[in-house]
This record gives C-alpha cells, structure tokens and sequence, in this order.
C-alpha cells in the first residue's frame, strides 16, 4: 500500500470515527444510566452487559463466513450499519423482549465492526508516527465529546428517549459515509476461529483482555456508579463527561508525540500510576459529588495519556504480524473474555452488599497486566530495531 494511499484511508477512518463518536457520546454512555432509570439494579445492568458481551464473543465464530463472503470493506460497512440500530430497541427496553433484541444488535455489529475497525486502523498508520496518529485522532473525537454528553443529557431530560435515540441512530448512519470511498485493504486471510486463537499474539491478546477486564470496572461499573453519585441526574451527568473530555483530549495529544520519540515505556509507568491513582480515587467517590466529579475527570485525564499507549502497541504489532485482521480477531475475544469476568467481578461486588464504589476496585489488576505488556512490546520494538540496523550495516558490506 502507498503513503498516499494510507494516508487517505487515515483520513477517511478519522472522520469516521468524529462521526460514531459523536453519536456514541450523544446516546451510548447513558445508555447504563438510561437502565438504571427503568428501574434495573446496579448488579443487574453490570450483568446484563457481560450477558451482551459473551453472546458477541460468541457470535465470532458464526460472523466469519460472512465476512470472507462479502470482504473486509464491505463488512465494514455492514458491522456500522447494523451497530447504527442498537438505540432504537432501547425506547422499550422495560420489555424484555425489546431489551433482548437491543443485546443481540449491539453484539452482531460489533463482532464484524471492531476486529476489522482495529485491523485496518493497524494497517493504515505507523511510520514513526503511530502515537501523533492515535493522539490526534483521540482528540478529534474527544472534541465531538465535549458536545455529544451535554446534548444528550438535555435531550434525554426535556425531549425523552425517542429524540435522544432518533438522533444518534441517524448519526452512526452518516458515519458510513466516509467508509463508502475507503476502499479495499489487505488486512490479511479471514482464519477459522480456531486459527486465530491458535496463532494469538500472547502480548496483544493479554493486553487487550487486561483492557476489558480494566473497562467493565472504571467504564461500566463506573459511569453507573457516577450517575447515582450525581443524584441520578442525566444534565449533570452530561455535563460531568464533557469535563472529562477535555481532560482527556489534552492529555492525549501530549502524549502521542512523546510515543514517536521513543518515550512510550517511560510514559506506561507515569501510565499505571495515574491509572491506579483513578481507580483510588473512584472508590472513593461516593464520599461526595465533588469527588465523583473530580475523580471523572482524573479518569479522562489518564485515559487520553493511556489509549495512545495501549494502542501504539497493540497496532504496531499487529502490523509486524502479517495478518491484521487474525491479529484482532482474537485480540477482541481476549477484549470481550477479559470484561465479561470483570463485569462479573463488579457485579458480584455490588451483590455482595458492599459500598457501590467497590465495584470498581478489581480494575486495579488489568492496570498491572497492561504495564507488563507493554514493558514486553518495548522489547521487543527494540529488537526489531537493532537488527534491522544490523541489516542494514551489512547489506552495503556484501554488496
């Protein structure tokens, strides 16, 4: 693939991700909160999201055929657009039936969108400028973020679920759009499901199991625990994530550039400590709103210095792989093993009658999993470095 093909298709992902950003954080991170307010448990919703999970881990093996028929671009755009129609069942989610049709769209689309998402962001970036890509690219839609939860928790509270929905399902629409003119890519054979557990990166695939099991504490778990603490308010809710958002946009872009100069082992361990630290703070949330609040925004803060990192690494790897799209075949299913246990690790907290905040105290654990994985990339980034400086120190010898 040429630079300028790459960089065209970087482009075209990019405002394809401000899109689904911007319908994602107009509706999907009240989506718990929206559960919550029908009347569901804080146990049940961390449930019912490792419910959804394990049936999208499931429907891997199921989806494959489908993608090697219709192609990588073209199921694409098919994971997008069936991922578009997961709010309009949540209008009626106090019926079970319209809450099990809202499960099984969320986790069809998202088995086919995201291994081929991951892959084809893997294969058109890098260069020497993987972290200023990723870090730009989290900015651009952090940015979108700012706007989306403030928007949605005024649509939520003066126009209903109906609007709020509406509008974001018409938004993940329009994000096709920019896929249509993407083109082809290789992103590697479509494996067997065994294949691909089979020929796992170990190091992609703990990191990004460490990763969910992280998510269902600090990102599940939390955004439900956030909106009790706010006094189950969708403004204040909304408002609350927008601050995040800022924080989190700027601490990425610093971040990025530092990756690209070779900083990124430094930067993990100033990493898990601030992640630690947001998983202390969290606990210690429900001691006052104002400590929810700040708490959030430490949160954001770290996670726009962590996604860079987390992401640098497992793309760079999945590029050296040969097979992008095998890479995140089974890299997402770590995703998805590693949050169904965490979902259940925070659920059976809550049920077990301790302070809610505690839910989110397991998260600790895939922080340090995560550190180890990356300090492994590092080594083996460097590796790779010094022999191809020794290939290159002796080509012109033999020549």
């Amino acid at each position: 693939m040429t630079s300028d093909r790459e960089g065209r298709q970087f482009r075209l992902l990019t405002l394809h991700c401000v899109l689904w950003s911007l319908a994602m954080s107009l509706a999907s991170g009240f989506v718990g909160a929206y559960l919550l307010h029908l009347g569901f448990g804080m146990a049940t919703t961390i449930s019912m999201y490792a419910a959804l999970l394990g049936i999208r881990f499931g429907l891997r093996a199921i989806m494959l055929p489908v993608v090697r028929y219709l192609g990588m671009n073209r199921a694409l755009l098919l994971g997008t657009f069936i991922v578009a129609f997961q709010f309009a069942p949540l209008v009626r989610a106090d019926e079970p039936f319209w809450l099990c049709i809202w499960i099984l769209v969320v986790s069809a689309g998202e088995c086919i969108y995201w291994p081929i998402f991951h892959a084809a962001n893997a294969m058109c970036g890098g260069g020497g400028r993987r972290g200023r890509q990723i870090a730009f690219r989290q900015m651009a839609t952090t940015a979108i973020s700012v706007v989306g939860p403030v928007a949605g928790g005024t649509l939520l509270t003066r126009m209903g679920p109906g609007a709020e929905f509406g509008i974001a399902t018409f938004l993940c629409l329009l994000s096709t759009l920019p896929l249509l003119w993407f083109g082809e890519i290789n992103l590697g054979r479509v494996p067997s499901m065994l294949q691909s557990v089979v020929g796992a990166d170990p190091v992609g695939l703990f990191a990004f199991a460490a990763d969910g099991w992280m998510a269902a504490g600090t990102g599940i778990a939390w955004s439900l625990i956030l909106f009790t603490t706010l006094g189950s308010s969708y403004d204040t809710l909304g408002w609350a994530s927008s601050a995040a958002a800022v924080a989190g946009a700027l601490a990425g872009l610093a971040v990025g550039a530092a990756i690209d100069r070779g900083h990124r082992d430094i930067l993990s361990r100033a990493v898990t400590v601030g992640l630690l630290l947001g998983v202390v703070m969290r606990v210690a949330a429900g001691w006052a709103p104002w400590v929810a609040f700040a708490a959030n925004a430490l949160g954001a803060a770290v996670g726009g210095l962590y996604v860079p990192v987390l992401m640098s690494v497992v793309y760079d790897r999945a590029k050296r792989s040969g097979s992008a799209y095998q890479f995140h075949l089974s890299t997402e299913a770590g995703w998805d093993a590693g949050a169904i246990l965490g979902c259940l690790a925070s659920a059976a907290v809550v049920v077990s009658g301790a302070p809610p905040t505690l839910a989110v105290l397991p998260a600790a654990l895939g922080v340090v999993v995560i550190q180890c994985c990356v300090g492994a990339e590092s080594r083996t980034a460097a590796l790779v470095a010094r022999n191809v400086r020794v290939a290159g120190e002796v080509l012109p010898q033999v020549a």
